[in-house]
């Protein structure tokens, strides 16, 4: 329930709205503006190339370098040579710096230089910045763009880089991409259609909407009928349009893609050659009304397909998301009530298994990011039915953090509340970060009916033992790498205005995975340090540096930690009770081609109790290299591919990659 805040959190409820992991201003790429692969990097008509000392310059060659640009998170990448070097940086950060080749990958912020990516204006042009120093920008010296020009570092602190800054990155690979994923959509005629990463069309332009490919298969969308199918990357329908657009996904997760129906009349309707025309709500449930004016029930229905459109778990959840670490998150309707329905939440497996119960709640207060697994963990909100509502308003409910088993790691504590999904619970590199509200008395003291509302701080490890209470702390945000940033801010002291309003001073600390201060007293009043900056500056942990607030500080390489253990809970049979009955069919891949799973059978059991359980295999190239459904092979050679069940190696193959 929204309670009576003190005046001095205004400023921090703010800058708490603008709380992602790593959050920039600014148009800063993603995967969906720069997909994995090889590419030429072209400046000022010119190549960026290296030189025999492996620094890099502008020159023209016979055979430009190509770099295998690989996305990361948010907005980092890497930038790989075929001899399995880095384009990076080493030694200081600062003007003339030298970009050169290093033999550690090296994470770049890249930055999207389009002018209107909806005409298509530069969108293949960007720019590259160290996470580290971004007031520092990769740029041709002295704006030349003869043979030899270096290639290195200079201050430009506005994101819209200078033109010798800016880089067109070219599409470098011919091998054909049976994923899809880095073709683009073109219009012609008002409708869509597909080209490959060289320009070519593949796919004419015969949609009245699509989507991006993913794995092999892509959204698309008919504007009669008002519902989507999917494609495969031969353009091929495979399967009808029947799928309700708003809630069916565009990408594939865990080999799965979300899919949804708006009712099996309206299906039906759909399927004998009406359309949807609209939907109205009457009496607080949906109506659709057909092309044909005739008005239908709507009896939304989600499950998943595969990537060869089979419906592989039946549409049966009344709501359901993306699967995320293995796990998707159901729903089943429970009720209505003053303008709200509520839902009880419960986990699948890939299966369509239910491996955690229907017992949550939550949906109404926290968007579908608060039930997705990470590392193994997702957060869980006590599910208060019918009594959490008082009118209009959603009274918030205790929020606490489970394993993959439903085993709970940190427990919910009814007297903490969290006002959105962007606050409270984060975790990266084995730190689990705890920013809550409780009551407080007019001193700050946690008292209950005090009358006021403050936040605090603690810190986890991942099996949830308290790492430290960060005493004076208002919020904190896992940086990466085992670090955390944390804003130090007292309801007393010096008052600071700014804008239109004011704000108790505070500053900036980093505290590593035991607890310790790192960093002290830095950014001083700045208020923006998460979020709504007017430099577009980010946060992170990248190169051995944290960065935050325009400055970075070096530090030291964290011990890696793994995800909770989900030991408690067997899994549905040991290790060694799986039988593979057949290994994945294909052996022989060219390079570029995506990895392909098709032909497998892995069971466990025995004679009429035998279960298939394809969907819990894995494949690994070595100890860390996962090979997933569709990615793209980079590197030729004959490969062990090591069959995991339950992490656990159960049988190996052998593939072969080729040019």
């Amino acid at each position: 329930m929204k309670k009576r805040f003190m005046g001095i959190l205004l400023t921090l409820c703010m800058v708490l709205t603008l709380m992602p992991q790593a959050a920039f201003a600014g148009e800063w790429a993603s995967d969906s503006a720069l997909d994995n692969g090889w590419y030429y990097l072209r400046c000022m008509n010119n190549y960026l190339n290296l030189n025999a000392a492996g620094s890099a310059e502008l020159r023209k060659l016979s055979e430009n370098e190509a770099f295998y640009v690989e996305h990361l998170a948010d907005s980092g990448f890497t930038l790989k040579m075929k001899d399995g070097r880095y384009l990076g940086l080493d030694g200081t950060r600062g003007d003339g710096t030298r970009v050169k080749a290093v033999n550690s990958p090296y994470t770049w912020l890249i930055h999207w230089e389009y002018t209107n990516k909806f005409t298509g204006t530069k969108t293949d042009i960007f720019s590259l910045r160290p996470p580290e120093a971004q007031k520092l920008v990769v740029n041709a010296s002295g704006e030349k763009n003869t043979d030899g020009t270096a290639v290195i570092l200079w201050t430009h602190k506005g994101l819209d880089a200078p033109n010798h800054a800016e880089f067109r990155f070219i599409p470098a690979s011919t091998v054909t991409d049976s994923t899809g994923e880095s073709w683009s959509v073109y219009t012609e005629n008002g409708l869509k259609g597909y080209k490959d990463q060289n320009g070519k069309v593949v796919i004419k332009a015969r949609f009245d909407d699509a989507e991006k490919f993913s794995q092999g298969i892509a959204r698309v969308y008919d504007k009669y009928k008002g519902a989507a199918a999917y494609i495969d990357t031969k353009g091929k329908l495979i399967t009808p349009f029947k799928y309700y657009p708003a809630a069916s996904g565009h990408i594939v997760y865990d080999g799965l893609m979300r899919v949804a129906i708006e009712g099996e009349d309206i299906v039906s309707a759909i399927m004998n050659g009406d359309g949807v025309d609209y939907g109205v709500t009457e009496n607080g449930k949906t109506v659709v009304v057909m092309k044909s004016g005739k008005k239908l029930q709507a009896n939304n229905k989600y499950g998943f397909i595969d990537t060869t459109g089979k419906e592989v778990i039946a549409l049966q959840f009344d709501e359901a998301h993306s699967f995320q670490d293995g796990l998707a998150a159901v729903f089943q309707y429970q009720g209505f009530k003053d303008g709200w329905h509520y839902h009880k939440i419960g986990y699948i497996d890939t299966t369509g298994k239910l491996v955690i119960p229907y017992q949550y709640g939550g949906e109404n207060m926290y968007d579908g990011k608060l039930f997705s697994y990470s590392d193994g963990m997702t957060c869980f909100v006590e599910y208060l039915g019918a009594k959490g509502f008082r009118g209009d308003t959603v009274l918030y409910a205790p929020v606490g953090v489970m394993n993959k088993t439903g085993k709970v790691i940190i427990p919910a504590n009814p007297n903490r509340y969290y006002p959105s999904s962007s606050v409270g619970f984060q975790w990266s590199d084995g730190v689990i970060t705890n920013t809550y509200y409780t009551e407080v008395n007019k001193d700050g003291v946690p008292t209950k009916g005090g009358g006021y509302e403050w936040s605090f701080v603690e810190l986890y490890d991942y099996s949830g033992k308290l790492i430290k209470k960060l005493d004076g702390y208002r919020l904190a945000v896992p940086l990466g790498g085992g670090y955390t940033l944390a804003a130090h801010q007292l309801n007393e002291g010096e008052i600071i205005e700014y804008l239109d309003t004011a704000a108790y001073e505070r500053h900036w600390t980093v505290f590593d995975r035991n607890g310790n201060i790192v960093v002290d007293n830095a950014a001083k009043n700045d208020y923006y340090v998460l979020g709504g900056r007017a430099d577009g500056y980010g946060y992170g942990y990248a190169n051995g540096y944290v960065y935050f607030a325009g400055e970075s500080y070096k530090v030291a390489d964290m011990p890696a930690v793994t995800a909770p253990s989900s030991k408690e809970t067997p899994s549905p049979a040991p290790s060694k009770a799986v039988k593979i009955l057949a290994n994945p069919s294909k052996t022989t891949y060219k390079l570029g081609e995506g990895f392909d799973t098709t032909g497998l059978n892995a069971v466990i059991g025995e004679g009429n109790s035998e279960t298939n359980v394809n969907g819990k295999i894995t494949f690994y190239t070595s100890k860390t290299v996962q090979l997933t459904q569709g990615r793209k092979f980079t590197t030729t050679g004959t490969k062990v591919v090591e069959i995991r069940y339950d992490g656990k190696k159960t049988s190996e193959y052998t593939i072969t990659v080729s040019k």
